[in-house]
């Protein structure tokens, strides 16, 4: 990876550009993407941070989580399919985790749909366990019900 890549923080006004990545990272995949509003309604939430990944300047990706006392999860997470596999998400992920633990963060929390096998590989290869499922989580785009797998990752060593 010898893009020069960067991590910002960004907020309730980057909620039409966390819809566009959305969308695109999203497209091939059965979720629904989110709009910009529903960006929007997330920032109205305490705790609510969202982290964009630029390479070359260029946003590739974000996470967005919600901070609850000593606990975080992730609500949403994407790298555009252009950019996959060449460690951009094992970077972003890795930048929260270090950053979470600075905080005396103790828990990190997510659900990931149970056939995302890309996803399901990333998180374990950072120290993520599946810790339970949630049946029919996940809405298709053609309205299919698909279960999710919620994982934690433990930050206090």
């Amino acid at each position: 990876m010898s893009d020069q890549c960067d991590i910002i923080e960004m907020d309730s006004n980057a909620s039409d550009l966390l819809s566009i990545l959305h969308e695109g990272a999203f497209a091939k995949m059965p979720e629904q993407a989110w709009s910009g509003q529903e960006f929007q309604q997330l920032f109205l939430i305490s705790g609510t941070k969202s982290y964009v990944i630029n390479k070359d300047q260029q946003p590739i990706g974000f996470i967005l989580l919600r901070n609850l006392i000593d606990e975080a999860e992730i609500i949403t997470f994407c790298i555009l399919p252009d950019c996959c596999n060449n460690g951009y998400a094992t970077l972003l992920l890795e930048w929260i985790i270090k950053k979470l633990r600075g905080q005396s963060f103790k828990r990190l929390f997510l659900e990931v749909r149970n056939n995302n096998n890309a996803a399901i590989r990333l998180y374990k290869k950072c120290s993520f366990e599946i810790i339970g499922r949630r049946k029919g989580y996940y809405n298709s785009h053609h309205g299919n019900k698909i279960d999710a797998f919620v994982m934690q990752r433990h930050l206090i060593v």
